[in-house]
């Protein structure tokens, strides 16, 4: 027999590989069953929705419908033309323009032009997953076990700040910070480190890509304060290397946050923003300490960590199963490393969270930059939740160790005492002929049945697998009357209320859109909340926005020569706003559509310009109503020379807009200066017969180009250098990772052969 017939060889390699990828996706893909069965009431019936809320339905739907539909016309959504005259779509930040998960969505197919709501939901659903995911990577990757590690990834993704937030852009920020902090760990032990200094910068830069800002400040404050320890005090002195390392991190946050910081911070410094007071803020303005104050979390609302519905403002449950678990992890693990940075983020994002309740919270507003911009200090208990979450699986698996029956018997003990307590609370009331707190009868059975399973696991008298499902069962009970608890239900009238007010005035829309365009409606809040201009596509002077241009609400919103300047031509209301406002539409709903006889049209040409020193003189001439806006017109600042000519000689009308670009056709009897009434803001550039020109902001927040006589074809495009920059540091930064991460990969190759 030949020699390589007596031969038995291992198993064949390339199926070894198969063989431990599909080990490796078996959990992850168990983990996607478990979050997709937790919000079952989405994804495996029609029955309820989790866009049931004021700004959920009002501001975020609109939004996403918005983008939805420009990216299938082939367009990025830069500018919003919709609301109160146009404005930085991307420079909100809010919409989550440059995040590249909702480029997915937006992506999906649409019914009739209509973003689906199956496909809201199962971003919704995914947003979760990838909570949980990230959560179990990172517990994987401070040593815990697979059991642990999903248990932990399952208490950061459905309970906790993630499980109780519904506004998609401040998940959209959340969910990264396990894996920030995972490859920030392992920059300062020194596994790769220029790569995963370079990944954690990229990760807390998508968390930046995101949209809102106040999740990414909080994850970036508690990154700083590790990578504070590891440069200072790990060697017990200053390390240069370490430093060197925060700064790489630091650089590739920045450089693949870039699509939305540049766009952002530009947008930032022309706005204001509501944040709580009477009058919006400017960007140089600090938000009062009383608007962090009010949102602040209240120190009863500790007690909501383990008793559901005790809160203010950001909800800090995770329960009795979690909770137990994280104090055990924290007690049996106190002597790592990794145990104790645990503990003292989870300890400081408690503090921060507690804001005028806490001295450390002051002291960040005063002296840390953007921390007075995060107005809700309640929200950073999300970082106590992270830390505590990675925590339960180190108890986890604290508690199956060998020799550990004594803490079981301890923490049964203590938990059985809590029981007490809370049914005790259940029983005097009910004894009283009170109604007794169903949250203190939840909190009561987790407590006496977390005790069985902490005694029976610590003790060895169930197997591992066992005490997971166990404490699985259990935690997920918990959570899940929490977390998507209050979806609404279709059926439920007093509150399935605000997705069926935006089908209500689709006849309104379509009568709009017939008439002459291009039409401006001005839209009442109180009749119609929700951003009708985003959700129809038609341009109105309205909206339900956190900011707006500083130049607009200098000119006013409100009066009567601010709408004729602005071309509003048509109001939707019950009442006529205006005594000389003709109505032109009844719907069947009750309200109607009232023509403005004395609107602007959308461009114009005046031959004249005043130049004026303040807003006060700029006021005097808006609402002198012997001044003629179609004959003259102010700006702050030298005008450009124009020249008279007698009345009647311009011709002017837009021929074209899309919602980045206008085309204006205007025969000029002489040089002058042709308007358009949409918002001045950089990044606008115009051409007029393909000779680029500069747009001047006159009537102190409209946009117009100096044109000669004759026949002239104008073109406005927006294209804002800071999106331009952005872009170009978002692509340096995800290349130069991927480029970190392949050379770190190859020489560790070369090190092993």
């Amino acid at each position: 027999m030949p020699a390589a017939e007596n031969h038995h060889p291992g198993p064949n390699p390339p199926l070894g590989r198969l063989r431990r990828a599909a080990d490796a996706a078996c959990l992850p893909l168990a983990l996607l069953l478990v979050t997709a069965g937790f919000y079952w009431k989405l994804v495996f019936t029609d029955q309820y929705t989790w866009l049931e809320s004021p700004d959920l339905a009002n501001q975020v739907l609109p939004w996403l419908q918005f983008q939805a539909g420009e990216w299938h016309r082939g367009n990025l959504p830069l500018w919003d033309p919709y609301l109160w005259g146009g404005q930085s779509l991307i420079g909100q930040a809010q919409p989550g323009v440059a995040y590249p998960l909702n480029w997915i969505l937006f992506w999906l197919p649409l019914r009739q032009g209509w973003i689906r709501l199956l496909w809201l939901h199962w971003y919704f659903v995914v947003i979760h997953f990838m909570a949980v995911l990230f959560a179990y990577w990172f517990a994987r990757d401070i040593g815990a076990s697979r059991s642990g590690s999903a248990l932990a990834g399952l208490a950061f993704g459905l309970g906790g700040y993630v499980g109780t937030t519904d506004w998609p852009q401040m998940l959209n920020g959340a969910v990264w910070a396990p894996l920030v902090f995972l490859f920030l760990r392992r920059a300062f032990e020194g596994i790769r480190p220029r790569a995963s200094a370079a990944l954690g910068g990229l990760f807390l830069g998508l968390a930046w890509l995101s949209g809102h800002h106040q999740i990414p400040i909080y994850t970036t404050l508690a990154a700083l304060a590790v990578a504070a320890y590891y440069v200072l005090f790990r060697d017990r002195k200053p390390s240069l290397r370490a430093a060197s390392l925060l700064a790489l991190f630091l650089l590739f946050t920045l450089l693949v946050g870039a699509l939305q910081i540049l766009p952002a911070y530009e947008y930032g410094k022309l706005a204001r923003r509501w944040v709580g007071v009477e009058d919006p803020v400017g960007w140089n303005q600090k938000v009062p300490y009383t608007v962090h104050a009010e949102y602040s979390l209240n120190p009863l609302s500790i007690l909501g960590i383990v008793i559901a519905g005790i809160h203010r403002h950001a909800n800090p449950f995770l329960g009795v199963t979690v909770t137990t678990l994280a104090l055990l992890g924290l007690a049996l693990g106190f002597g790592r490393r990794e145990v104790k940075l645990l503990a003292a983020m989870a300890i400081g994002g408690l503090l921060v969270a507690l804001g005028q309740n806490s001295v450390w919270h002051g002291m960040l507003y005063a002296l840390a930059p953007m921390v007075e911009k995060a107005r809700s200090p309640s929200m950073a208990i999300f970082i106590f939740h992270l830390g505590f979450s990675i925590l339960s699986a180190v108890g986890f698996d604290g508690l199956l160790a060998r020799g550990r029956p004594h803490s079981a018997s301890r923490a049964s003990q203590v938990l059985l005492i809590c029981a007490a307590v809370l049914l005790a609370a259940c029983l005097f009331p009910l004894a009283a002929g009170r109604a007794v707190e169903d949250r203190y009868a939840l909190a009561a059975m987790a407590a006496l049945l977390v005790a069985g399973i902490v005694y029976a696991a610590g003790s060895g008298q169930i197997p591992r697998r066992a005490a997971l499902a166990a404490f699985v069962v259990v935690a997920l009970v918990e959570l899940g009357n929490v977390s998507g608890f209050a979806f609404a239900h279709r059926r439920e009238k007093n509150r399935s209320i605000y997705l069926n007010k935006m089908a209500e005035h689709a006849e309104l829309a379509e009568f709009l859109r017939s008439q002459p365009w291009p039409a401006r409606i001005a839209v009442p809040n109180d009749l119609v909340p929700y951003n009708f201009g985003d959700w129809y596509g038609v341009d109105t002077f309205s909206g339900y926005v956190a900011s707006l241009p500083s130049n607009l609400l200098r000119l006013g919103l409100h009066s009567r020569r601010v709408h004729d300047l602005m071309g509003v031509g048509y109001a939707i209301g019950q009442q006529p706003p205006h005594p000389d406002y003709r109505e032109v539409f009844h719907g069947a709903g009750g309200l109607k559509v009232y023509w403005n006889p004395r609107a602007m049209p959308r461009a114009w040409a005046i031959h004249e310009l005043h130049k004026v020193e303040n807003d006060e003189q700029a006021f005097a001439m808006l609402e002198n109503p012997d001044f003629d806006f179609r004959r003259a017109g102010w700006m702050h600042g030298q005008p450009p020379a124009l020249e008279a000519c007698p009345p009647g000689g311009d011709q002017v009308r837009v021929v074209r807009r899309d919602t980045q670009a206008l085309e204006i056709e205007a025969h000029m009897a002489c040089r002058g200066m042709v308007v358009v009434s949409e918002n001045f803001f950089p990044g606008w550039r115009a051409w007029v017969d393909g000779r680029r020109v500069p747009i001047y902001e006159v009537y102190t927040c409209l946009r117009g180009v100096v044109v000669e006589r004759g026949h002239h074809r104008i073109r406005m495009e927006y294209r804002p250098r800071s999106v331009l920059l952005g872009a170009a540091g978002t692509l340096l930064g995800l290349t130069g990772a991927a480029i970190l991460v392949w050379w770190e990969r190859r020489g560790a190759r070369r090190l092993l052969d």
